[in-house]
């Protein structure tokens, strides 16, 4: 069995006795074959590969040669077809999982081989009646699971859980295929744990992969993060989940899933969608990255359940990006800007009855320490301003005084910690997510924003938002976050800039 285990110390890890098994999987995935069977199934030989007709057979005879070349080098059972509608074929492949207790549940890989062969009035986007190859759309994820396949077969020891692998027929003309075996299981659909849908992975630009369906099952995001290994995919995740591709039978029968496409693109369903506008390299990664997420989820001891109030819930309003918050007013000052491009820090008004005209500031003071800060930048004054706490010790240099002029003043509302507000997501478990920020706070200083996941603190996952903000208030900073972004994952340090007023830490250049 290949025991997948998550810690705090790395996204994810392989017991040491199954890495070797791990990378010979992923070693099984490479470019030159992506490309053959890519530039072979987008041929013009083909014919656009539509559902039912002789381009469609010969697809499925060119599927069928592969698995057999394939289980000449490995122990992968023979395939089925699942015949249905007019002449359309569902190629479909097993592969028994090695744990006595979870190989009866089964994790589903598929992608569809169809597309809309010379395109008509319905389906193409335009000219109609020439050959639509359909690369990208999508022998992309064709060919991709293919290499998945193969991957998975040359493991000398399969994962716990059974994986189907699922090349669907006529998605093109309405989920056909994968509406039809939904119908019509193969393996009882009660077993089925997870869905993944790969369609369209053949343009990945700028890294942005399109991600729905991660709101389908708690902890989805976090698993998908988790295997972004070295951050260069940006997944764009959708909040909603809609009827395009053959993961809406699975959603629609209330099993978790997810569904990746690198977007569409101006040769979408046209006959310029040929081989040649592939990225290998990027399919290749993305391959790689399916890979690492199916042998998660195939291994893992426990898989979450279908959320039941996904279908029916509104978009989260935390994923609209929030503009950073004005912070409160607690000297009431403001400062000479050109000055302030430069660091220096210059009163230019004072507000009557503010902290600052009661602490005797006066209009052209130059400050030069402010609690924890001492002739630091501008960006980090702003921040000091608003996590110090009362009494605080402020030291000017006043035009026409010799010496530095020590005062001490009581700012206006409490000092903050983070500058963040934060809330819980069911479908994020061990988590909390970032609502807004405040400007120049601490955490906009450490680069948090809106939106954000924070997905530790401390290297410990999160039981609740309650949990946060007690930590936060009774243990010392600096705070040491997990935070997930579109998929990609940092490690980022939050300092409150504790301190008493005698002996606060300095925040001036070393």
């Amino acid at each position: 069995m290949l025991l997948l285990v998550f810690s705090s110390e790395s996204r994810w890890s392989v017991s040491a006795d199954d890495a070797s098994s791990l990378r010979r999987g992923l070693s099984m995935i490479n470019r030159g074959d992506l490309k053959r069977h890519v530039s072979t199934l987008a041929s013009d030989a083909l014919e656009g590969r539509e559902a039912g007709s002789r381009g469609g057979h010969a697809a499925l005879a060119y599927l069928r040669s592969e698995l057999k070349a394939i289980r000449g080098q490995s122990k992968l059972p023979i395939e089925q077809v699942q015949e249905f509608g007019r002449e359309y074929h569902n190629l479909l492949v097993l592969l028994p999982g090695s744990d006595e207790r979870l190989k009866r549940e089964v994790i589903v890989i598929g992608a569809h081989y169809d597309h809309v062969g010379y395109g008509n009035a319905t389906n193409s986007q335009g000219p109609i009646g020439q050959i639509h190859n359909g690369a990208d759309d999508n022998a992309s994820g064709t060919s991709a699971l293919l290499q998945l396949i193969k991957a998975f077969s040359s493991l000398d020891t399969t994962p716990a859980r059974s994986i189907l692998f699922a090349f669907w027929d006529g998605e093109e003309a309405g989920l056909l295929g994968s509406k039809h075996w939904v119908a019509h299981p193969t393996v009882p659909l009660q077993d089925v744990r997870f869905a993944f849908n790969i369609d369209m992975l053949g343009r990945l630009r700028e890294g942005k992969i399109v991600t729905a369906g991660w709101r389908s099952a708690p902890g989805l995001r976090a698993l998908l993060a988790s295997h972004n290994v070295t951050n260069e995919l940006f997944l764009a995740y959708q909040p909603r989940v809609i009827a395009d591709s053959d993961h809406y039978p699975f959603y629609s029968a209330g099993i978790p899933i997810v569904h990746l496409d690198t977007d569409k693109h101006h040769d979408y369903h046209r006959p310029s969608d040929d081989p040649e506008k592939i990225n290998l390299e990027g399919l290749q990664h993305l391959t790689e990255f399916v890979y690492r997420v199916v042998l998660d989820a195939a291994s893992r001891p426990e898989f979450p359940k279908f959320r039941t109030e996904a279908p029916g819930e509104s978009p989260p309003k935390w994923m609209t990006p929030v503009a950073l918050v004005n912070p409160p007013v607690r000297l009431g000052v403001n400062w000479n800007t050109q000055q302030a491009k430069q660091d220096i820090v210059e009163i230019s008004q004072i507000s009557p009855d503010s902290a600052a005209a009661q602490a005797g500031l006066r209009i052209g003071d130059r400050v030069i320490r402010l609690g924890p800060w001492k002739r630091g930048t501008f960006e980090q004054f702003k921040t000091a301003i608003q996590v110090v706490r009362n009494p605080v010790a402020i030291v000017v240099e006043r035009p026409g005084v010799r010496e530095p002029i020590e005062l001490t003043a009581t700012l206006s509302g409490s000092p903050v910690r983070l500058g963040a507000g934060w809330i819980d997501d069911p479908a994020l478990p061990g988590c909390v997510v970032v609502t807004h920020v405040v400007s120049d706070s601490p955490a906009d200083r450490a680069g948090v924003a809106s939106g954000d996941v924070i997905m530790e603190l401390g290297g410990q996952p999160l039981a609740s938002s309650e949990e946060l903000r007690g930590r936060v208030l009774n243990e010392p900073g600096p705070y040491a976050i997990r935070v997930e972004r579109n998929g990609r994952i940092r490690e980022v340090t939050i300092d409150p800039l504790d301190y008493t007023i005698a002996d606060g830490p300095s925040l001036e250049p070393k």
